[in-house]
């Protein structure tokens, strides 16, 4: 019985040191914002930003803004420098995908580990990332799952998918 107690106990010690390895990271998110999503529904382009898109060329599944005091980290972004008229192109060929599937864009404000916002997001809600600060001014964004308009909670997104 003591050896029995003794295991559970050094279990759950492993269990809380294991646990707290991996929340220790720096990680920020991301929440919804009306004026964010005005501004990518207006085409707006914020001068102060860099911008990503993660997905097909035609339709990105994402579409992100970095303030430009910080550093992406990350290979997996496609940069973007978005003119009028290809931003324009961008945002409608995302919505008129979303559409497809019953759905809309929405925009996000991406803060870092301390509260502070580091840029935009525009996607689906579906689509749902955080981010982690690196070292200096890296952040590291993920991005969301690549067939997100065809998977998600209760499998494929329409009715046409489901035969």
């Amino acid at each position: 019985m003591y050896w029995k107690r003794k295991m559970g106990l050094t279990m759950i010690l492993f269990m809380v040191f294991l646990m707290a390895g991996c929340l220790g990271g720096r990680y920020g998110n991301i929440f919804p914002d009306g004026q964010v999503t005005k501004d990518f529904d207006s085409f707006k382009i914020d001068p102060g930003m860099n911008y990503y898109y993660s997905g097909p060329d035609l339709y990105p599944n994402a579409l992100i803004g970095v303030k430009k005091q910080y550093v992406l980290d990350s290979d997996l972004w496609k940069s973007l420098k978005p003119t009028p008229e290809s931003f324009r192109d961008m945002i409608l060929h995302m919505q008129e995908k979303a559409r497809d599937y019953q759905d809309f864009q929405h925009g996000f404000i991406m803060y870092d580990d301390k509260g502070r916002p580091i840029g935009v997001w525009y996607s689906i809600l579906k689509a749902r990332t955080f981010t982690q600060m690196g070292e200096g001014n890296k952040v590291r964004v993920y991005t969301p799952d690549l067939m997100i308009y065809q998977t998600g909670p209760g499998g494929p997104a329409t009715v046409q998918d489901r035969r």
